[in-house]
């Protein structure tokens, strides 16, 4: 069989998304009888799959909590494509359907087809190409650059209009709309007629519930099924993530045999943790990135953490992430908070990072990690996560920017560390601290340039503390 007797047909049913093995060959020509697509799942790799881009536009957490936190929880709308409701005798429109395909590409006729022939041509693209995603986002931004939106350079997932005041983000196949959104729905539904528009009350996997003044984020529905898959319904509640002031050791081998013999996924059920973190959980940070750590392998005091983890999410699971700008806060900056816990780590000695950041007083982005390098002093691990801080802040400041055409004042940076700030402050010659050197000069040149302003706050005052360790309830 070669090109000339294959059919420049695609049937779409429910068949399409599971059943259908695909074969890319980009280069052009090929004969299929070389390249005969093997059944066992365990011979798939011998396939050719050549794309010279696989890009799928998926948006920053980060950017959606600063943007939605940004237009005051006003005019707020969200689209999304769906297909129609699938069945074996009618054609459906599939995401991808939209996307012209370039590559010559082929599959093997899906079973149940009256079709002779053993291949088809794909003349659409399909969900599960290799180049699929890459082609979306190419037709999507191209519409949107026709209807005069233009696309942001902090992230090519962000569109604002420059005259009707609105904003478009999208994270796949969802398009979130934000501010003056009525003309823009006329034009979505008449480019994409196989979809549906609505205000939400789900956002990527969030709950969404906005007022006046506010919106919150949660995400119930997960934390539920996570307990079910643990079998953790109607589990005792704990206060906090993880047991007080607990060090996690390098597992024994005793103790990982032991994790063994339950047959547990413990990837999985770190992963639905660190989901809930990114989203809306900033109290979770610290737990899932020490407990993230022994991914590879997992011990049973370990497995005992996580499980103290999920009892936690099943106290909290009404918790609520709270977006709500504070209109009587005059200054117009970014506010951190960074802390660091020195040598935090036992076997390594690497200090644990901590930091959060507020605009217009609401959270907007968190983070807690461990450090790549061992610090030799408390001012060298603080100022390891100053350092990080203030680069986020940058491309934070550069996004407001951008979007609102304002220029924001330097950015607000609290640490509790005196030694940092007088380092900041003065060169000095002290021998313990000249191997911080170029750290040092960059962020005394931030902030004599007047883009960064540090200032020294007290422990107690630190909001970040609770993001280097596994802290009681009281600092939580």
């Amino acid at each position: 069989m070669t090109n000339s007797t294959a059919l420049e047909v695609m049937r779409f049913g429910r068949i399409c998304g599971k059943h259908l093995n695909l074969i890319f060959e980009p280069l052009g020509f090929f004969e299929l009888n070389r390249l005969l697509y093997p059944q066992s799942k365990s011979k798939r790799r011998a396939c050719v799959f050549r794309a010279s881009s696989n890009f799928l536009g998926l948006t920053k957490m980060k950017l959606l909590h600063r943007l939605v936190n940004s237009l005051h929880c006003s005019f707020f709308s969200l689209w999304q494509l769906k297909s129609n409701s699938l069945c074996s005798s009618s054609m459906s429109k599939l995401l991808f359907f939209y996307d012209p395909l370039k590559e010559t590409i082929y599959i093997k006729t899906p079973e149940g087809s009256k079709r002779r022939s053993s291949f088809l041509r794909l003349k659409k693209s399909l969900y599960g190409l290799k180049q699929a995603p890459a082609n979306w986002f190419e037709m999507l931004t191209s519409w949107l650059k026709d209807i005069n939106y233009v696309q942001s350079s902090s992230d090519p997932c962000l569109f604002s209009h420059k005259d009707k005041g609105s904003f478009v983000f999208f994270h796949f196949d969802d398009l979130i709309v934000a501010g003056k959104v009525d003309a823009f729905e006329d034009l979505f539904l008449l480019r994409f007629h196989n979809s549906s528009a609505h205000n939400p009350d789900t956002l990527l996997g969030m709950e969404l519930n906005q007022t006046k003044d506010s919106v919150t984020l949660s995400q119930p529905k997960l934390i539920r099924k996570g307990l079910e898959l643990l079998g953790l319904e109607d589990c005792k509640p704990v206060i906090t993530p993880l047991s007080p002031r607990i060090k996690l050791l390098t597992p024994s081998e005793k103790e990982k045999e032991e994790f063994k013999k339950l047959q547990i996924n413990y990837r999985s059920h770190t992963g639905l943790i660190n989901f809930l973190e990114c989203r809306s959980r900033p109290d979770l940070a610290p737990a899932i990135s020490m407990l993230s750590s022994f991914n590879n392998n997992p011990g049973i005091k370990q497995w005992q953490q996580v499980l103290h983890c999920w009892k936690y999410l099943e106290g909290t699971l009404d918790l609520k992430l709270t977006l709500r700008p504070d209109s009587s806060d005059g200054v117009n900056n970014i506010k951190y908070f960074t802390d660091a816990a020195w040598a935090d780590d036992l076997e390594s000695r690497l200090s644990r990072s901590g930091s959060i950041c507020f605009w217009k007083s609401c959270p907007v982005a968190w983070n807690s990690k461990k450090q790549n390098n061992i610090a030799l002093l408390s001012t060298e691990a603080e100022l390891n996560t100053l350092s990080d801080g203030v680069q986020e802040s940058q491309w934070i400041t550069y996004l407001i920017e951008e979007l609102w055409k304002e220029k924001l004042e330097p950015s607000e940076f609290n640490v509790d560390n005196l030694g940092l700030l007088e380092k900041i402050k003065n060169f000095g010659s002290n021998s313990k601290r000249k191997h911080l050197d170029i750290k040092m000069k960059w962020l005394r040149e931030m902030k004599n340039s007047n883009q960064i302003n540090v200032k020294l706050i007290p422990s107690e005052d630190m909001v970040a503390d609770s993001l280097t360790k596994a802290t009681n309830a009281d600092s939580l």
